[in-house]
């Protein structure tokens, strides 16, 4: 619905300019900002923490102390964000978490809303459809129109599939583009019409501003913004490049016009490849677009004007970023601690690599701007997130880890708003969290705060079975905490965090209890040495009860869970390798299960090996008994074996008769010994020598109690040891007993065999 003009303006902005005036010299900012810049960088599932930051700084906003939102820029999903900010600033409200965009948009989209094996294709794994059908909720709120007032330039970032060439020195210089911006400026008009969508650009731009495709007015229908977003969201073998309608800014025949038939397609993907934190194009964007009114306030020009040459000096700089934390990371593996090698050396370059790459435009910006930081507030995570961990993908696997980095992200705004108006505030401007509180949707987020920050209430705010998970999440979430903190203790000095938790946790304190947690037994609350942050994450949930219901485990089964989150991705990652050109399947394949085996290994559920040893070459076999690995590590396993098979070969003739062994029985693969390199197994197997000695069994033996193990058909009881690498070269002994009877003597048998394993 629309609501009153520039009344419920985003609550971050007075935190933004507030933080502004504390934090700064009082040389630097004479003034209060008159408009704000939001940039909001990509986060994967923690896109629902943004949102979550965004939702309660926008119901939480105060009119008379508004400041105008006149610029929002986002990569990946933060360009998502960045849009449905603008829409919460320009109108579109709701009182309760669960009734907005934001949380429509974010929380029911999980792993198998994305992954549709059907719809997988050779470039993308995981499908857009879920989104498509999210994006069509807010086509229809746009549709409803935004407030009159609404004067909002987007910025977003992406990345082209293929480069664009620039030329330069008269051309006879290609220089290659891959990363592409566009600036959509939007102007609401009132009820019942739907927003103006127009190129903001000039051909004479720095930037060189890609045009979105219009219609002869130069209005960007809703469709088209739809798929610029998406492009801006499409991470590569996550999703398929984004094909999107463009022109150059000097290619259409009027300014910020791009006609359809003007328009070429190209395909791109996400925008946080290579900028993933697009401040430097918000400066731009404001110094190019901003000026300021006889009345003191900013409005956009009609187009922008590249010679301006200083960034207008009311306007602040706010920049989302969910991987920026008021507490330590984890820190990082030393490098001298083992023998340098060349894959340590190549991962540890690539890395850096990608880091330098997706934060180089912010640390142009400050080398070109640098007084722009004291115009730059970055709101921090003050708690860990339950989808950090698998890169920020692990919120997807679980709708109760969205709803509680949904509340974790309202949680940090409220802080960051009470940080910056703790003095000179009376109790009538302070947010208005504290009336909602007890109000359906708004429980857990009093849970939260009641446990983040001490209070007396907590006990009461938390109870209810409606909030058993939520504890379970709280408590692990206090745990991570206290661990890495801990950690640090030594090594920072007092007071470096603004976490009364961290300090508690460096000074030696154990985590406090979630009221009304319960657990069987409390977990040890430390990560162990070779513990993943995944295993410790899904332990922690397991011992505090944890429901895995979209995982679909068994209450409190955390080892189960890790298993079913691999198992899921290598699910994807075969179906990935399956739609491949045949040339390349076995190259993604190997890839694919390399990468996730990183997460915890899975052996393949069917496997056929083949080995050869002095005494004895086999043929085998092992099966998985379900789909679902079982945490035991048992399968099935068949082998057919064949003795003196020189003898078939060739004319000669060797002491041993030749034989067929015909086996099976159960193998056990013992978890903690496994990983991608090498994968050992333990078998028991009973069957039946069949010999040519006596025709298979069909005539009498009438070598007695011979010493040959082969000289009669009998049962046999086989044990094996083996070790395969790679899942690929294979090593194993056996050892084989051939019970007695009164006329025949016990034998026994080693035989050592190397070859290949495959899995099928």
């Amino acid at each position: 619905m629309i609501g009153p003009t520039r009344s419920r303006v985003l609550g971050l902005l007075f935190g933004t300019c507030a933080l502004l005036l504390t934090a700064s010299d009082a040389s630097a900012q004479t003034a209060d900002p008159k408009a704000v810049s939001l940039t909001v960088s990509g986060g994967v599932s923690l896109g629902t923490y943004e949102a979550g930051f965004l939702y309660y700084s926008g119901t939480s906003s105060q009119g008379e102390r508004a400041v105008d939102l006149r610029l929002v820029t986002g990569a990946s999903a933060g360009s998502l964000n960045a849009l449905l900010a603008i829409m919460a600033t320009c109108g579109v409200d709701a009182s309760t978490p669960g009734q907005s965009l934001f949380w429509d948009i974010w929380v029911p989209i999980g792993f198998n809303d994305l992954f549709v094996p059907t719809s997988t294709t050779p470039l993308g794994v995981f499908s857009r459809e879920a989104l498509e059908r999210r994006a069509s909720h807010i086509e229809q709120a746009w549709n409803r129109g935004l407030d009159r007032s609404c004067d909002v330039v987007l910025g977003v970032s992406t990345t082209r599939l293929s480069p664009r060439a620039l030329q330069a020195a008269n051309g006879r210089l290609d220089l290659p583009r891959l990363e592409e911006k566009f600036a959509i400026r939007i102007q609401g008009r009132g009820p019942g019409r739907t927003p103006r969508a127009t190129n903001y650009t000039t051909r004479e731009g720095r930037r060189l501003e890609l045009l979105v495709e219009t219609d002869e007015h130069g209005e960007i229908p809703f469709a088209n913004l739809r798929e610029l977003l998406l492009a801006s969201m499409s991470f590569p073998i996550a999703f398929p490049p984004q094909p999107l309608r463009t022109c150059a800014p000097k290619a259409s025949a009027k300014p910020g016009v791009c006609l359809p038939s003007e328009a070429k397609r190209e395909l791109f993907i996400d925008g946080g490849v290579f900028d993933n934190t697009p401040l430097r194009l918000a400066v731009g964007l404001a110094r190019d677009g901003l000026r300021e009114t006889a009345d003191g306030k900013l409005e956009w020009r009609p187009v922008p004007n590249p010679d301006v040459r200083t960034t207008p000096p009311g306007i602040a700089f706010a920049f989302i970023d969910p991987d920026a934390t008021e507490y330590p990371v984890a820190p990082p593996a030393q490098s001298g601690a083992g023998p340098a090698s060349l894959p340590g050396t190549l991962a540890e370059i690539l890395a850096a690599f990608v880091d330098t790459a997706r934060s180089k435009e912010l640390a142009m910006l400050l080398e070109e701007e640098p007084e722009i930081s004291k115009r730059l507030t970055l709101p921090r995570r003050h708690f860990p997130a339950a989808g950090a961990p698998l890169f920020a993908f692990l919120g997807f696997f679980e709708r109760s880890f969205r709803v509680f980095d949904f509340y974790l992200g309202m949680y940090d705004a409220r802080r960051m708003m009470d940080d910056a108006f703790r003095e000179g505030r009376t109790p009538l401007e302070r947010p208005r969290a504290a009336e909602m509180d007890g109000i359906g949707g708004w429980q857990p987020f009093a849970c939260m705060s009641a446990v983040y920050d001490s209070l007396p209430s907590a006990e009461q705010a938390c109870q209810g079975e409606a909030l058993e998970d939520f504890r379970a999440l709280l408590q692990m979430s206090l745990d991570q905490l206290y661990d890495v903190c801990s950690k640090s203790a030594g090594t920072v000095p007092p007071g470096t965090w603004r976490n009364a938790h961290c300090d508690s946790a460096i000074a030696g304190q154990p985590p406090p209890h979630v009221p009304g947690l319960q657990p069987n037994a409390w977990p040890d609350w430390k990560q162990g040495k070779d513990e993943s942050e995944l295993a410790y994450s899904m332990r922690l949930l397991g011992a505090y009860g944890f429901g895995f219901r979209d995982l679909g485990v068994p209450k409190g089964q955390g080892d189960q869970a890790v298993l079913r989150i691999r198992h899921e991705l290598g699910a994807a990652a075969h179906r990935l390798a399956a739609v491949q050109p045949p040339a390349d399947k076995p190259t993604v394949r190997f890839a694919s299960k390399l990468a996730v085996d990183s997460i915890s290994y899975e052996p393949q559920r069917l496997s056929l090996h083949i080995t050869m040893g002095p005494t004895e070459s086999e043929l085998g076999l092992s099966v998985g008994a379900s789909a679902m690995p079982l945490s035991s590590g048992l399968r099935f396993a068949g082998a057919l074996g064949f003795r003196g098979l020189e003898d078939v070969l060739s004319s000669g003739s060797s002491s041993d008769p030749f034989g067929v062994v015909l086996a099976g029985g159960l193998e056990f693969q013992p978890r903690s010994e496994q990983t991608f390199l090498s994968q050992s197994r333990l078998a028991l197997r009973a069957g039946w020598l069949f010999s040519a000695n006596d025709d298979y069994g069909t005539n009498v033996c009438t070598e007695g109690g011979a010493s040959h193990v082969t000289a009669c058909s009998r049962p046999v009881v086989q044990a094996l040891v083996g070790i395969t690498f790679l899942e690929f070269l294979r090593a194993q002994l056996v050892g084989e007993w051939f019970p007695g009877t009164n006329s025949r003597k016990t034998l026994w048998s080693v035989a050592p065999g190397i070859g290949l394993e495959l899995g099928l």
